[in-house]
């Protein structure tokens, strides 16, 4: 007997059933095929035994043995069935009723029962033809999951522990330096024939090498030093790393489900941006994103429009956390800044009418201009967090290999051309009144003619078309918390679709 089924699932495993014949399971090698596509979702990082496949492995022995699959057993298989074409296209953490990010309601009806249940039955006859269909196709998620299935057998179950020590950088002699070798061989980064037979404890120019390759595929300053954080790389086990993947593959099949040809994608772990029209991107840039404590959440939202030399009105809990102590500690400070502050009744007053000891009552905003912290042009969509993407004076911050320096909201390099593309192959009269506006100072909203979806992913681990693969450090600190879920749902059956 199956458990009970969710709603949605429910309806989607209805449908199926009804467009089947009752002996469909029976036919000669549909249960084999099945049986087939369920062990080859190891490779998605999706656990086999998740989806019943002893119980139906059984179920294949009494077809064999009688030539008959009991009613209930058929009903497993195409619970089993379209289970994991849901977990392939939607994500196993399934987003629609167990929400990973925020979606705005604009975006409409996000139901999809339906669309699985045709999938389901436009191909039920060839399980293979079913999942290959279900799979994700984004090159984010097919390069990562070809580089996991061959990690799965290329990784060692340990590779050496570096031990900890000062730094060591080329030239140096270390006993250290053989393990350091001998650990980058263990991945590819060096071959073995690399190793210095006169001198094996020197840190010479291929070593070096090696480690700058390392270190630009974790998002390390790629110096060619072993330092604190590379050390802290290389010293993550195996084990560790395949789970890491397995982690970012249920992350990028929720991306894949939210992807559209023309939409605005935020790499938070990276901070960066890509702009996709017709699935090609026309415009790729560095962001700076939320600090730790103050993280840039994950959504999807529609940009309606932008704000042309925006004026700051400072939220509360940045008034509070960093501006007040910054005020009580210097006079000019609100002068220096061009910060105005209003009463509740939206009246200018100054400075020596607040009582800076408990300043209730009070807003703050800053003029537009070129020290206003939102720069020339704020980009906006709806959402809860208040947050959106800008301009921003602080442009020496792109520099840095990690820019997690804001407060939530998404500080854009080169945030005017940004905004020049997304007016792009549309009604030419907005963007000309963006570049009037921007002339003459004046603070304005400006509509685009159409809305451009915006998503905000966060994802720590891809691969390249060669299998090459990068780790981004786990900033919000979310890839174990992930794990532990995703590991608690193999042990429940049923999950919404």
């Amino acid at each position: 007997m199956l458990p009970e089924l969710s709603g949605s699932h429910q309806l989607a495993l209805t449908e199926f059933q009804r467009g089947i014949p009752h002996d469909f399971w029976e036919k000669p090698g549909r249960l084999l095929a099945l049986i087939e596509q369920l062990q080859q979702l190891k490779a998605d990082g999706l656990e086999p035994g998740a989806y019943y496949i002893e119980t139906l492995m059984q179920v294949q022995d009494f077809l064999t043995t009688w030539g008959a699959v009991l009613p209930c057993d058929a009903d497993l298989a195409s619970f089993a069935f379209l289970s994991a074409l849901s977990d392939l296209r939607y994500g196993r953490f399934n987003t629609l009723e167990r929400e990973t990010i925020w979606y705005s309601p604009i975006l409409g009806d996000r139901q999809r029962s339906s669309e699985l249940a045709s999938l389901a039955l436009n191909h039920a006859d060839q399980p293979a033809a079913a999942f290959a269909k279900a799979r994700p196709t984004l090159p984010l998620y097919v390069n990562l999951r070809a580089a996991f299935d061959r990690a799965l057998s290329n990784f060692p179950a340990h590779w050496p522990k570096i031990p900890d020590g000062p730094l060591l950088k080329p030239g140096d002699r270390s006993p250290r330096i053989p393990i350091l070798r001998a650990r980058l061989q263990a991945e590819g980064y060096l071959t073995e024939n690399a190793e210095p037979l006169d001198q094996p404890d020197r840190y010479d120019d291929a070593l070096q090498d090696a480690v700058k390759l390392f270190q630009q595929r974790h998002f390390l300053e790629a110096d060619g030093k072993l330092g604190e954080r590379t050390l802290a790389e290389l010293n993550i086990p195996p084990t560790t790393r395949l789970q890491q993947i397995k982690t970012n593959l249920e992350r990028l099949r929720w991306l894949a489900a939210d992807m559209e040809p023309h939409l605005l994608l935020v790499d938070i772990a990276a901070a960066r941006i890509r702009y996709y029209r017709e699935g090609s991107i026309v415009w790729s840039g560095r962001a700076q994103v939320g600090r730790p404590l103050r993280e840039t959440p994950r959504l999807k939202s529609v940009i309606t429009h932008v704000t042309v030399n925006p004026t700051w009105t400072i939220p509360t809990s940045i008034f509070l956390k960093d501006q007040l102590p910054q005020i009580q500690q210097n006079p000019n400070y609100l002068d220096q800044r061009n910060i105005r502050i209003y009463n509740r009744q939206g009246h200018e007053i100054s400075e020596a009418e607040v009582d800076w000891r408990n300043p209730e009552g009070i807003l703050l905003r800053q003029d537009s201009g070129p020290g206003n912290a939102l720069g020339k042009v704020v980009i906006r969509f709806s959402n809860p967090y208040a947050v959106y993407l800008h301009d921003t004076p602080s442009s020496w911050l792109f520099e840095s290999s990690s820019r997690f320096f804001s407060s939530g909201c998404v500080r854009v390099e080169n945030a005017l051309s940004l905004t020049a593309k997304l007016f792009e192959h549309q009604n030419t009269a907005p963007w000309r009144e963006v570049q009037s506006l921007r002339a003459s100072g004046e603070t304005q909203n400006v509509h685009l003619p159409r809305g451009v979806p915006v998503l905000l992913a966060y994802w720590t681990a891809e691969a390249d078309g060669e299998g090459n693969l990068y780790f981004r450090p786990d900033t919000y600190q979310t890839d174990n918390q992930l794990l532990i879920e995703l590991s608690q749902l193999n042990t429940i059956p049923i999950r919404s679709i």
